[in-house]
């Protein structure tokens, strides 16, 4: 079975490195980037399956780079991570392209529980695009 391939771009590097750990403990497959141009530059090398991204990184905003992943690796699911989670954003998160959003900080078991989510959601549509 493939594993599932995940871009993470945060400008923290811990917060990249704790979730590098965490994903890859978990059996995922993960690439991380400190800038939007690193992640695009990610992107034209390796297909990804989900982007968790952060909504401010220092050269780009991440409601503006997914969609820009998503033009490389249209299959791509995003997970919009914010230390700003509003319910202001919610809506332009999902305009944007996020299948969730998850507030900073949160619990390894709240990034997993999100991903199973985005990954369920995954499988039905791709049954439902069977039919």
């Amino acid at each position: 079975m493939k594993r599932i391939r995940i871009l993470v771009v945060d400008d923290e590097p811990s917060v990249v490195d704790a979730l590098k750990v965490i994903l890859t403990d978990n059996g995922y497959e993960a690439a991380a980037a400190l800038r939007g141009r690193d992640a695009l530059e990610l992107a034209r090398r390796h297909q990804f399956d989900i982007a968790i991204v952060d909504l401010k990184l220092t050269d780009i905003s991440g409601l503006a780079l997914l969609p820009r992943i998503q033009e490389i690796c249209p299959d791509v699911d995003g997970i919009l991570i914010t230390a700003y989670a509003s319910a202001d954003v919610r809506p332009d998160a999902a305009a944007s392209g996020f299948a969730a959003v998850l507030a900073k900080p949160f619990s390894p078991r709240d990034l997993l529980d999100s991903l199973s989510g985005v990954l369920s959601q995954r499988r039905a549509n791709s049954r439902a695009g069977d039919r």
